[in-house]
Protein backbone atom coordinates (compact mmCIF):
# COMPACT_ATOMS: atom_id res chain seq x y z
CA UNK A 1 0.00 0.00 0.00
CA UNK A 2 1.10 4.03 -0.88
CA UNK A 3 0.27 6.96 -0.45
CA UNK A 4 -0.61 8.74 -3.84
CA UNK A 5 -2.14 12.63 -4.38
CA UNK A 6 -5.29 12.49 -5.98
CA UNK A 7 -5.53 14.71 -9.14
CA UNK A 8 -8.54 16.94 -8.05
CA UNK A 9 -10.23 15.83 -4.83
CA UNK A 10 -9.27 16.80 -1.10
CA UNK A 11 -11.80 14.66 1.00
CA UNK A 12 -14.42 11.72 0.05
CA UNK A 13 -14.21 8.90 -1.27
CA UNK A 14 -12.94 7.12 -4.38
CA UNK A 15 -14.73 4.11 -5.17
CA UNK A 16 -12.95 1.95 -7.68
CA UNK A 17 -12.89 -2.06 -9.09
CA UNK A 18 -10.63 -2.98 -6.23
CA UNK A 19 -12.68 -1.18 -3.40
CA UNK A 20 -13.59 2.14 -2.05
CA UNK A 21 -10.78 4.11 0.08
CA UNK A 22 -10.73 7.50 2.20
CA UNK A 23 -9.41 10.86 0.48
CA UNK A 24 -8.13 13.01 3.42
CA UNK A 25 -6.35 16.14 2.32
CA UNK A 26 -5.46 15.70 -0.99
CA UNK A 27 -4.09 12.08 -0.13
CA UNK A 28 -5.14 8.48 -0.63
CA UNK A 29 -3.56 5.11 0.92
CA UNK A 30 -4.00 2.28 -2.13
CA UNK A 31 -2.27 0.09 -3.27
CA UNK A 32 0.50 0.71 -5.54
CA UNK A 33 0.04 -1.23 -8.91
CA UNK A 34 -3.73 0.69 -8.36
CA UNK A 35 -2.34 4.22 -7.82
CA UNK A 36 0.04 4.05 -10.61
CA UNK A 37 -2.37 2.19 -13.21
CA UNK A 38 -4.72 5.56 -11.72
CA UNK A 39 -1.95 7.57 -13.12
CA UNK A 40 -1.86 9.19 -9.52
CA UNK A 41 1.57 11.03 -8.17
CA UNK A 42 3.13 9.06 -5.22
CA UNK A 43 3.12 11.34 -2.21
CA UNK A 44 5.84 8.80 -1.02
CA UNK A 45 9.07 10.02 -3.17
CA UNK A 46 11.71 6.89 -2.87
CA UNK A 47 14.37 8.70 -2.22
CA UNK A 48 13.43 11.70 0.59
CA UNK A 49 16.14 12.16 2.94
CA UNK A 50 15.52 15.09 5.63
CA UNK A 51 17.36 17.31 3.70
CA UNK A 52 14.94 16.62 0.78
CA UNK A 53 11.95 17.27 3.17
CA UNK A 54 13.20 20.44 4.65
CA UNK A 55 13.88 22.02 1.32
CA UNK A 56 10.02 21.38 0.37
CA UNK A 57 8.96 23.82 2.59
CA UNK A 58 7.27 27.32 1.70
CA UNK A 59 10.14 30.14 1.78
CA UNK A 60 7.38 32.11 3.54
CA UNK A 61 6.83 29.06 6.77
CA UNK A 62 9.18 31.64 8.61
CA UNK A 63 8.08 34.04 11.25
CA UNK A 64 7.63 37.34 9.04
CA UNK A 65 8.72 40.75 10.30
CA UNK A 66 7.28 44.17 9.04
CA UNK A 67 7.48 47.75 9.32
CA UNK A 68 4.88 50.31 10.44
CA UNK A 69 5.80 53.64 9.08
CA UNK A 70 5.67 56.18 11.89
CA UNK A 71 2.74 59.09 11.34
CA UNK A 72 3.84 62.52 10.97
CA UNK A 73 2.96 65.04 13.21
Amino acid sequence: MGIFQHPHLTRGIVRTEKGAFEISRGLVDVPDELGESLGWRSAEPENATPADTSRSSSPNSGPQVTQRRRKRA
